[in-house]
């Protein structure tokens, strides 16, 4: 009888488990990527210039169509994104963000490596891995 209380549960935990799964992008084709990312996010961490509170009001959408949009409050930013697959000795594929109108949005504007992706976050790095952003999805 305990094993039948406790099978609910092991259900709930696998569920959670698998819905929140690493995806290894040497695996996944250009097409894959386009679907995982699209959303909208935060951005939850942030190494480089500066520190995460110059981020933490903006919310990041990720359209599939490419567009990319930056709001906090009354600001509104707009400017585009891709992913490409590269030729890299540690990662493999590479988003471009074209987004310009402030500090924060100039930063974001160029080429990062794609350090990891889930269904629930993206985590970018630059070239010389001293800037960094990991993108929660809300």
């Amino acid at each position: 009888m305990r094993n039948l209380r406790i099978l609910p549960v092991a259900v709930i935990a696998m569920v959670l488990i698998t819905s929140c799964t690493k995806t290894d992008m040497n695996t996944i084709s250009i097409a894959e990527a386009q679907g995982i990312i699209p959303g909208s996010y935060k951005v939850n961490n942030f190494a480089g210039t500066g520190d995460l509170a110059q981020y933490q009001d903006y919310t990041f959408e990720f359209i599939s169509n490419g567009e990319l949009r930056a709001t906090k409050g009354a600001e509104s930013y707009s400017g585009s994104w891709d992913i490409i697959t590269i030729a890299d000795v540690t990662y493999d594929k590479e988003v471009s963000i074209t987004i310009a109108g402030n500090e924060q949005m100039d930063m974001l504007n160029h080429s990062w490596f794609v350090k990891d992706v889930t269904d629930v976050t993206l985590n970018l790095v630059d070239e010389t891995a001293t800037e960094e952003f990991l993108f929660i999805k809300i």
